[in-house]
């Protein structure tokens, strides 16, 4: 049976028009830009899309309208202040979740091309993904070692933490038997899959520096200005529509929490936006190279910083400081042993 077309083109044309405008509202300027980007790719590969079965396909038309005025929901609400749809858009632009971590991560294991024929000989030699002397990527191992070890990345990473660096594959089967080979090739491809979908990528250097430049203040920030909206017409003074609101969502109340229920809308201030950049920061990982292992290694930023604990005071004026006495300078010792 075929269904009419549930939507027309002037409608898909408003939805988009409508969250290009809230995504150029966004106060972060990474998160404006990449929500454009994304915005235009999605609606242009489904506008080109060559296929007329898959086109005017009734039921995956209307999945594509339920998602594209969710997307709409969550920028306006992010756009109002509320702070979790906020925090999900920037996670979404930071490629901490979404399409465009699995792009960071695709350019994290970004195989080199071989110089020479020793270094392709060496790769020819190598097993087969997966298969029995398989071993995974040192940057994976060593970037989900680091990541375990951040208490931040693991308390606001909405997944289930991988704590083995090497897939868990056992000695003996339930009936005492070596497992099987087909079975020990899909142990190795369940554990990378579910270490690929865990692990959080580096940024690149110029959005890195833009993060650590809004948190400083070196990175002059302002919120985007709004277009003014339109006056709403009070349309209540109709005594039919007073009827109907009455009929159907009861007599008028006074304030409530109602509107609260899922959040409140905050005004989104330069110090609103440091709460949410350093969530950001904080699983956000630093690749360095360490000469003494041979092997890169990772650093996290901390959302809030320790004070430091130190005096600095020039060399021989400790003594004037503490009362100069030997009997002092027992009593400091004995503290700092503590």
């Amino acid at each position: 049976m075929n269904q009419p077309f549930p939507f027309p083109k002037s409608e898909w044309r408003s939805i988009l028009r409508s969250l290009l405008r809230e995504a150029s509202y966004l106060p972060d300027p990474i998160a404006r830009g990449v929500c454009h980007d994304q915005i235009i790719q999605r609606f242009r590969r489904y506008h080109e899309e060559p296929r007329t079965q898959i086109r005017t396909d009734y039921l995956r038309l209307r999945e594509l309208h339920k998602k594209a005025r969710y997307n709409f929901s969550l920028l306006r609400r992010a756009n109002e202040g509320y702070s979790q749809p906020l925090e999900k858009v920037l996670r979404t632009a930071y490629g901490r979740r979404g399409r465009r971590r699995k792009e960071l991560l695709a350019n994290l294991l970004a195989v080199d091309v071989p110089q020479d024929s020793t270094v392709l000989e060496a790769l020819v030699a190598n097993p087969y993904q997966f298969e029995d002397g398989w071993k995974p990527p040192e940057i994976i191992t060593v970037l989900l070692a680091s990541q375990n070890t951040n208490a931040a990345a693991l308390q606001l990473r909405n997944k289930r933490p991988v704590r083995s660096l090497v897939p868990p594959i056992p000695k003996t089967n339930a009936w005492g038997r070596k497992v099987p080979v087909v079975r020990r090739r899909n142990i190795r491809r369940e554990w990378y899959s579910n270490v690929l979908n865990y692990l959080l990528p580096p940024l690149p250097d110029g959005e890195l520096q833009v993060l650590e430049g809004l948190i400083s203040g070196e990175v002059p920030w302002k919120l985007p200005k709004r277009r003014s909206r339109p006056p709403t017409t009070n349309i209540e003074n109709s005594k039919g529509e007073l009827v109907r609101t009455v009929l159907t969502a009861g007599p008028p109340k006074g304030e409530t929490f109602r509107p609260y229920t899922n959040g409140r809308p905050h005004k989104i201030t330069r110090r609103f936006m440091c709460r949410l950049w350093r969530r950001i920061s904080c699983i956000v990982p630093r690749p360095a190279w360490d000469n003494s292992a041979g092997k890169p290694r990772f650093t996290w930023d901390v959302i809030r910083p320790r004070p430091t604990l130190a005096l600095y005071a020039k060399e021989g004026s400790s003594q004037e400081l503490f009362g100069g006495g030997e009997g002092s300078r027992k009593d400091i010792l004995k503290v700092a042993s503590k």
